[in-house]
């Protein structure tokens, strides 16, 4: 058995802990999910995470038969035993969208080839970083649409130019259908032009609805540092600078539902 973790959750997610070797992993939090989940004990394997190595939180319980580890049992409370099962009888694995093995939420999980997840770890999982500093590229899959989509958050001046009129952007969204291999085709290949290109050709992508956030510039008097947060139309915001940065940008939620 590897290190027994803490559980708890809060009002957004379920949380498993181990203050002492720095360890956080978690999942979203639902009355179902916690009921089922709340009395196993839960691990994590310390010399896989000390030595870098792959490792995932998991339980000794058989209360879901082979499925073992938190991001299947997840998808199982979630999708149904079928689905599950079915995913596994495709040789299909659960995918996690960010590659974070700790990050469990629903929105970021879903079922894939391993062809393709071999694919993504060959690509984006190893170009996306690589592209932080300037753009914040993630997506996300909604339980209730069945949807994804792909954001980017600009963490450096980006002029997008469509129908011959420019527009500087501070984040843009893109809504796709329940295709994880069309989402990933189009999320790859928006990372690799941003590195390459510094551009994106939206001609070639398979999104099926798009908003666009422009800038919002605000008046700071001389000699004085900008605030991290303001509020503009009655809603709080972040300014972005060389010290505010965007790591990761939430989807829109009502962009899920325009389509549904």
């Amino acid at each position: 058995m590897g290190v027994l973790l803490k559980i708890t959750h809060d009002e957004h997610h379920i949380n498993f802990t181990k203050k002492e070797i720095n360890f956080y992993g978690y999942t979203t939090y639902t009355k179902e999910v916690w009921r089922q989940i709340k009395d196993l004990n839960w691990y994590i394997d310390e010399n896989k995470l000390k030595k870098g190595e792959k490792t995932y939180i998991y339980t000794g319980s058989s209360k879901f038969g082979r499925y073992k580890d938190l991001h299947q049992i997840v998808m199982l409370i979630w999708y149904g035993v079928d689905k599950i099962k079915e995913a596994y009888d495709k040789r299909f694995i659960v995918e996690h969208h960010d590659n974070d093995a700790f990050n469990c939420l629903i929105e970021n999980l879903s079922f894939a080839s391993n062809d393709i997840n071999i694919a993504k770890a060959h690509t984006y999982d190893k170009e996306r970083p690589k592209l932080i500093n300037k753009v914040a590229v993630h997506f996300f899959k909604d339980f209730e649409s069945g949807k994804y989509q792909i954001t980017l958050g600009f963490n450096e001046s980006y002029t997008l130019v469509e129908d011959f009129k420019k527009t500087n952007v501070t984040a843009i969204y893109l809504l796709y259908n329940d295709d994880f291999r069309l989402v990933f085709t189009d999320v790859s290949r928006i990372v690799w032009d941003l590195l390459e290109k510094d551009s994106i050709d939206f001609s070639i992508l398979s999104y099926i609805d798009k908003e666009i956030k422009p800038d919002i510039y605000i008046k700071i008097k001389d000699g004085q540092d900008p605030p991290v947060f303001t509020t503009i139309d009655g809603k709080p915001a972040i300014i972005l600078s060389d010290k505010i940065r965007i790591n990761k940008l939430a989807p829109k939620k009502d962009l899920f539902q325009k389509n549904h």
